[in-house]
């Protein structure tokens, strides 16, 4: 017989770490079978959006930055942190324009999933841009380099290095498979 997997009881939880960008804790946890996993580090960043944006012919707009956690440039979706006084949907609109200088006619919002539930709290909300054009100049961030690129939408899934950027990709495709023409 197959045991049925429980919540773990925290007994004890420390913040290692706790600054802008993210909080990192070490719990100390108990199974349900008494067995201790100590510690078990949790990062509790913010919520994150992946846009995938659209020109009116069809054409993705992507963005080109290096990837410090990787060491290599790679090309994504929109991305960033969902800000605490913003709704997903509002940072989505907010990354596009502040990444690209671009704006969309419409945004659809694909769902969301967790970045990373083994030791991650926030998610990743899927976007999709479509009918975006050309608005502004980037307004960057400190320290962000941003390279905006176009490239065939039905191809670009084998681009992206990134699962969630693959993810929201995924989603985009199916989105638009069952729209109305």
């Amino acid at each position: 017989m197959t045991a049925v997997p429980l919540p773990w009881r925290v007994r004890s939880s420390e913040t290692i770490v706790a600054d802008r960008w993210i909080r990192l804790r070490a719990d100390e946890c108990e199974d349900a079978a008494g067995r201790v996993i100590a510690p078990y580090y949790v990062l509790e960043p913010g919520e994150w959006i992946s846009l995938l944006a659209l020109t009116p012919d069809g054409e993705a707009v992507v963005v080109e930055e290096y990837r410090h956690g990787a060491g290599i440039v790679a090309l994504g979706t929109v991305g960033g942190a969902v800000e605490a006084s913003e709704q997903p949907l509002d940072a989505a609109r907010r990354e596009l324009l502040e990444e690209t200088g671009h704006t969309a006619a419409e945004i659809v919002d694909l769902g969301a999933t967790w970045a990373n539930f083994g030791n991650h709290t926030n998610r990743v909300h899927h976007f999709l841009a479509l009918h975006c054009v050309h608005l502004a100049e980037q307004e960057l961030d400190e320290g962000e380099t941003i390279a905006v690129r176009k490239r065939p939408f039905d191809t670009l899934g084998s681009e992206l290095e990134q699962s969630y950027h693959q993810l929201t990709w995924y989603k985009a495709r199916e989105w638009l498979s069952r729209a109305p023409a």
